[in-house]
């Protein structure tokens, strides 16, 4: 008679702590999945530095004079009296036409407070839209009159006087230095002012190249 084999029974007993393994594993996976929603939306962004946290995208509305608030906060989708861009192909074409003018007004690097005096200083290259003129704080609110002056001037000697060039105008996304120069371009007569809502960002993300470029600063009087 031939003997009975119980193999089932030695493999049970030898899975038996892998089994439990897996287990614990399962477990561990899926209290820590809960804890994760648990967590507020800013934590759980912060958790990971290469993900920034989500930020409020909704359009603000326009004020009625220049923005004097938080520069970088929910901007407008419009600008009165001027066009909006907010297409990096859109923007590259109106570039490619003859006469077209593009104005940066991002903020200028400034030398850390605590640096030591004499210590060496080297701000990193400002990338920009090949062809840009960067005219730091001509989009601030309030700006001293020798700002505002080099402001037009630079206009007109970019445009040759002529009221009717296209200017485009942009700094950052979600920034509102850009369209308080668009509002400030307008205010001066110009008739044909594009304000590039996506910035310098929305230029990059569109894999189109950058040119390194120098602020124009208004003469210190």
């Amino acid at each position: 008679m031939a003997k009975r084999l119980a193999p089932a029974k030695t493999l049970h007993v030898a899975a038996e702590p892998a089994l439990d393994a897996a287990r614990t594993l399962v477990g561990a996976l899926i209290l820590a999945a809960t804890a994760l929603i648990a967590l507020p939306p800013d934590v759980a962004f912060a958790a990971d530095p290469a993900t920034p946290p989500p930020t409020n995208t909704a359009p603000a509305p326009e004020p009625p004079g220049f923005w004097t608030g938080p520069i970088n906060s929910a901007v407008p989708a419009t600008v009165a009296r001027g066009k909006v861009i907010s297409d990096a192909h859109r923007l590259r074409t109106l570039l490619q036409r003859p006469g077209t003018v593009v104005i940066d007004v991002s903020n200028a690097p400034r030398r850390p407070d605590n640096l030591a005096t004499g210590a060496p200083w080297l701000p990193l290259p400002h990338q920009a839209i090949p062809g840009s003129l960067w005219i730091p704080g001509a989009g601030l609110g309030e700006i001293p009159a020798p700002v505002d002056d080099f402001f037009r001037k630079q206009l007109a000697a970019a445009t040759g006087d002529d009221l009717t060039r296209r200017v485009v105008i942009y700094c950052h996304q979600t920034c509102w230095l850009s369209w308080n120069a668009a509002k400030r371009a307008i205010g001066y007569g110009y008739r044909n002012v594009y304000w590039y809502r996506d910035g310098i960002e929305g230029w990059q993300a569109a894999h189109f190249p950058t040119a390194v470029i120098e602020p124009r600063v208004a003469p210190e009087g």
